[in-house]
């Protein structure tokens, strides 16, 4: 992977450009939300399902830019061993995370909260991918690795998820209602008030950003 990362320079630090911006506009998220709570302390209303869910999903997010950001500012000399505990340790938590919101909604006799478990689910599937593309790394060199048919599958997969939420970001259609797996497709996007809030189409730049960046680890694995 750090061979493919390092051979074409400029794919890589157009990619470093872009999770650069996908991180800021988390981190404006974060401080706005932040900003927010602390300008109405007076208010003693718990914050709502769906702004825990931004939250948590805008921290997911923010996690795996800074790793992604790591992995291409620095492709050889990153730990393979450091990377795959935080991918790890991400993976748990996410999953962690989703088990307590979905027990917690179910013991309330209420519906579980689809828009804020679709999207940690999403993370979990992220996190398991990098760490398919890492499986063959160590830290004297490159032995084995994932096979080029199962990660070719996932890197497709990730630039049609990128293309659908650029496509409903991008239409408008962000606020509309899409029943069964397409509708479960499209509440995928980490930034989940792109798809549920205003329609401000840059909410989503991180989702695609992420889809695009794991599609192009998966790829530097299929051609190295």
């Amino acid at each position: 992977m750090a061979q493919f990362v390092q051979e074409y320079a400029v794919l890589r630090w157009m990619m470093l450009a872009a999770f650069v911006i996908a991180a800021g506009i988390v981190l404006s998220r974060v401080a706005a939300a932040a900003a927010s709570s602390t300008g109405s302390v007076a208010q003693t209303q718990p914050p709502s399902d769906a702004s825990a869910g931004h939250s948590e999903s805008d921290a997911a997010h923010l996690v795996m830019c800074l790793v992604m950001l790591g992995m291409l500012a620095f492709p050889s000399g990153a730990s393979p061993h450091a990377v795959r505990g935080v991918l790890t340790a991400m993976a748990v938590v996410f999953a962690g995370l989703l088990t307590i919101r979905a027990v917690e909604h179910a013991t309330q006799g209420r519906p579980l909260p689809i828009d804020r478990l679709v999207p940690l689910g999403y993370h979990i599937v992220a996190a398991a991918a990098m760490l398919y593309a890492m499986s063959g790394h160590t830290g004297s060199g490159h032995v084995g690795g994932p096979s080029t048919g199962p990660a070719l599958v996932l890197a497709v997969l990730f630039l049609l998820d990128a293309l659908l939420v650029t496509f409903t970001a991008c239409t408008g259609r962000t606020r509309a209602h899409v029943p069964g797996p397409l509708g479960l497709l499209v509440r995928s996007g980490g930034c989940v008030a792109a798809l549920t809030g205003p329609a401000k189409p840059w909410a989503a730049v991180p989702h695609v950003v992420m889809d695009a960046g794991t599609a192009y680890m998966l790829a530097a694995v299929i051609i190295r």
